[in-house]
């Protein structure tokens, strides 16, 4: 990621300077593609892609039992909460074969989950 400076230089010497792009980029050691995006960007207010939320549909039947266990530990000590790993291991105890899940997509979920929680836990203390 350039800063606004690096990008305003880059810029001024495509336009005002005549370089030309494999030039700009051999100066300012960027990738010509970068140079390219920057010299043609027209709008610099348009928003970023931002990643679409992640749903885990495969997780679908399983989140209940996620959430209830995610639930019960914040009542637990922090050294006695589920990890990722423990809920994974628990989902593929209780329902054997019928969890098709890697571990990936519940760490995952796990993850987000505890991070929702955190920031609720935030607003209500600040």
């Amino acid at each position: 990621m350039l800063t606004m400076t690096q990008i305003d230089d880059i810029r001024n010497a495509f336009f005002f300077k005549g370089l030309n792009i494999s030039e700009i980029a051999r100066k300012f050691k960027v990738d010509r593609k970068t140079v390219r995006k920057y010299v043609y960007q027209e709008d610099w207010n348009a928003s970023t892609d931002t990643k679409a939320k992640k749903v885990f549909p495969k997780l679908e039947p399983f989140k209940e039992d996620i959430d209830q266990w995610l639930e019960e530990d914040k009542k637990a000590r922090r050294k006695q909460r589920h990890t990722a790993k423990r809920v994974y291991d628990r989902l593929c105890e209780k329902y054997g074969d019928k969890f098709n899940c890697s571990y990936r997509t519940v760490a995952g979920y796990v993850a987000m989950k505890k991070k929702s929680c955190i920031k609720t836990t935030h607003a209500v203390y600040h």
